[in-house]
């Protein structure tokens, strides 16, 4: 009976240390900082790495992201990959009109400052600052960026710009207020009303038709020179051809008279009593008269 007593009593022990331990130690995740709370010795100056810790069963822990984090701000469910999801999407204010803008914050905690934090804040982890008031600070902040834009800025030529003004205005907001570093602030997606969504169409197209008939102009201008070079070329084959034509005439002239010259000085007195004696035994009678050869046909 005794032993049956001992045995029961070292199960029960076994059983409050096993629960005693599984109470005392704690797991923090990767990327994660913990901050302890003990009622004895209050929020603890250090703060736990990842992996486990014993700290007590009694002791509290809130973890803080320290690595980066993304928080999505839209009303596109596809954007939390889910089919359906709360419209987080920001109004902001612009010159000229309000934007639906859907936008992606990275952000982490700096972990230097979580144990202040987890003090201000009167024991919140990471995750309830974010949901509970980071992400309605983070809304508000933008709205006070936006309205250095216009719509169009905002909407398609200067997204980049409008998206670094916001992030350089939330680090400087979020940084002291809630301990928070922001690695970027992208807007992914300008929505617009139907009266916005007509005059940005409109201005598209002026924008569209003025670099069209800039662009035709250019092209008549481009076709003008080449025109001009056609005609000076066609011109300079033209005078060449002339040029050639009038050539090959002298040339000619110049050869017929060169050959003129040779003939006339071929025609000596001798050739001339030559062909007379010539003309004398075929003809009969003849006589020259200023290099003529006259033939007298009368029968003899």
């Amino acid at each position: 009976m005794k032993g049956k007593f001992i045995a029961i009593l070292i199960i029960i022990l076994a059983v409050i240390g096993g629960f005693y331990t599984v109470k005392s130690v704690t797991r923090v995740g990767q990327g994660e900082v913990g901050v302890v709370y003990t009622m004895k010795d209050g929020v603890q100056k250090e703060v736990l790495n990842p992996g486990f810790h014993f700290v007590g069963p009694t002791a509290k822990v809130k973890t803080f992201p320290i690595s980066q984090q993304q928080l999505v701000l839209s009303n596109n469910p596809a954007d939390y990959n889910a089919e359906e999801h709360q419209d987080w999407h920001v109004d902001a204010p612009a010159d000229g009109g309000m934007v639906k803008m859907n936008l992606t914050i990275n952000y982490n905690f700096m972990s230097d400052r979580v144990v202040d934090l987890y003090t201000k804040f009167n024991g919140m982890d990471g995750a309830a600052i974010v949901e509970g008031m980071v992400q309605n600070s983070i809304i508000a902040y933008i709205k006070e960026v936006t309205p250095q834009f216009s719509v169009m800025d905002i909407y398609s030529s200067k997204r980049s710009e409008v998206s670094q003004a916001i992030t350089e205005y939330l680090n400087e907001k979020l940084n002291g207020e809630y301990g928070i570093n922001i690695a970027s602030a992208l807007i992914i997606d300008v929505q617009l009303d139907d009266t916005l969504q007509a005059k940005i169409q409109a201005k598209e197209q002026a924008k569209q038709d003025a670099e069209k008939a800039e662009l035709d102009k250019q092209t008549a201008q481009a076709q003008a020179e080449v025109d001009k070079v056609n005609a000076e070329t066609a011109k300079q084959i033209a005078i060449t051809k002339a040029e050639g034509a009038a050539e090959v005439q002298r040339i000619a002239a110049e050869a017929e008279a060169n050959a003129n010259k040779i003939i006339s000085q071929s025609i000596t007195p001798e050739l001339i009593q030559m062909r007379e004696a010539e003309a004398r035994l075929k003809h009969g009678w003849v006589t020259v008269q200023g290099g003529t050869v006259v033939t007298d046909n009368t029968e003899k």
